[in-house]
C-alpha cells in the first residue's frame, strides 16, 4: 500500500510491532518478524529514515515510535512537490509536441494536393499509416491482397490491440489463398479473441484501407506496397471503395480456426481430399477452392508428409484409413 512513498510491507509490519510493544529490543523484533539481524536493521535504518521511529536523546541506541501523521505529511508532501514538477514537464513537453506536429503538417502540406496525396516508398507509407491509425475515430476496414509475412502480422498485433481496446470497428480480408497460412490463421484467432473481424475472398483487386469511411490509402501496385500509394479523401472515391469492400465482404467465408488435433483437417483441405478423389487435375482443384495452383501443390505435400505418403494414390489411401475421406 505504502511503496510509492518507500515503506516497504515489512517496514510497517515492524512499526506496528513497535507501536504495541515499545521496548522492544532489535533481537526481539528480528525474532518476532522471523526475520535475521540484517533485515531487522535495515528495517529500522528505513523506519528512522522516513521519520516513524526517532532515536531517544538519553539513550541513542534506543529507538522510539513517531506519530505517523507527522511522518506521512513529510512523506506525502515531498511526492506533491515532484508530482508538481512532472506536471510542469509534461505540460511543456505537450506543448513543444503540438509546435512540432503544427510544424510537421505545414512542412508536408504542399505534398497534399486537396483531396488527394501521393505516398513515395515504405517508410513513407507506413509513416502515414501510423498517423491515420492513431487518429482513427471508429472503424477500419482493409483489403489484403497476399497473406503478410509473419513479422509484419506480428508487428500489426501491438497497433490492432490499441485500436480494439479503444472500440475501433476492424475488418479484415484476406485472400483465399490465406486460408491456408499458418501465421495468417494464427494472427486470425488472437484477433477475433479481441473483437477484430476476418474473411477471406477468391478475388481481391487492390490493397485498400478506409479509415471511419473518409479517408482511403490504395496501393499504385497490387502486388508491390513499396511502389507507393494514394491516399484520398473525394466523398466519390470513398464511397466507391466502401462498396467494393462491402461487396467482397459479404460474399467473403470466416477464416476457419486451426484443426483442435494433429489428425483433424480443414474444411478445405477435405474439400481437396475429395476432388483428388474424384480424379481432378491440379488445375481444376485450384479453381474449384479459388486458390493457386501452387498453394494446392504445397497442400498436398503437407498432408502427404502427415501421413508418410510418397504418392498420391497413398495418401488417398491413407486419408480412408484415417477417416478423412
Amino acid at each position: 500500500m505504502f511503496e510509492p512513498l518507500g515503506l516497504s510491507a515489512d517496514a510497517v509490519a515492524a512499526y506496528r510491532v513497535l507501536l504495541a510493544n515499545p521496548d522492544m529490543s532489535p533481537d526481539q523484533l528480528a525474532g518476532h518478524l522471523s526475520r535475521d539481524d540484517r533485515e531487522v536493521t535495515e528495517i529500522l535504518g528505513l523506519l528512522e529514515e522516513k521519520g516513524f521511529v526517532r532515536r531517544s536523546h538519553s539513550d541513542p541506541t534506543n529507538l522510539r515510535t513517531e506519530s505517523p501523521q507527522v511522518a506521512f505529511e513529510r512523506l506525502v508532501g515531498q511526492h506533491e512537490i515532484e508530482l508538481h514538477r512532472k506536471q510542469e514537464e509534461l505540460s511543456q513537453v505537450r506543448s513543444g509536441a503540438a509546435a512540432l506536429v503544427d510544424e510537421y503538417h505545414r512542412t508536408i502540406q504542399n505534398a497534399r494536393h486537396g483531396e488527394f496525396e501521393r505516398l513515395i516508398g515504405t517508410d513513407h507509407i507506413v509513416s502515414r499509416l501510423l498517423e491515420l491509425g492513431q487518429n482513427v475515430e471508429s472503424s477500419v476496414d482493409s483489403i489484403v491482397t497476399k497473406a503478410p509475412l509473419s513479422h509484419v502480422l506480428n508487428q500489426a498485433k501491438s497497433d490492432d490491440a490499441l485500436a480494439l481496446a479503444r472500440g475501433v470497428r476492424l475488418r479484415t480480408l484476406y485472400p483465399a489463398a490465406a486460408r491456408h497460412d499458418d501465421g495468417v490463421v494464427e494472427y486470425a484467432e488472437w484477433f477475433r479473441e479481441l473483437g477484430g473481424q476476418i474473411r477471406t475472398a477468391i478475388a481481391l483487386p487492390v490493397r485498400v484501407l478506409i479509415y471511419d469511411e473518409k479517408i482511403a490509402v490504395v496501393t499504385s501496385d497490387p502486388q508491390d506496397f513499396s511502389r507507393g500509394a494514394v491516399v484520398l479523401n473525394t466523398p466519390g472515391a470513398i464511397a466507391a471503395l466502401q462498396a467494393l469492400f462491402e461487396l467482397l465482404w459479404d460474399s467473403g467465408a470466416d477464416l476457419p480456426a486451426r484443426p483442435a488435433s494433429e489428425n483433424a483437417l480443414r474444411a478445405e483441405e477435405r474439400e481437396l481430399l475429395q476432388l483428388l478423389s474424384r480424379g481432378l487435375k491440379d488445375e481444376a482443384i485450384s479453381r474449384s477452392l479459388g486458390i493457386s495452383i501452387r498453394t494446392v501443390r504445397r497442400m498436398i505435400n503437407v498432408l502427404s508428409n502427415r501421413v508418410d505418403a510418397t504418392s498420391r494414390f497413398e495418401l488417398g489411401a491413407r486419408a480412408v484409413e484415417r477417416g478423412w475421406l
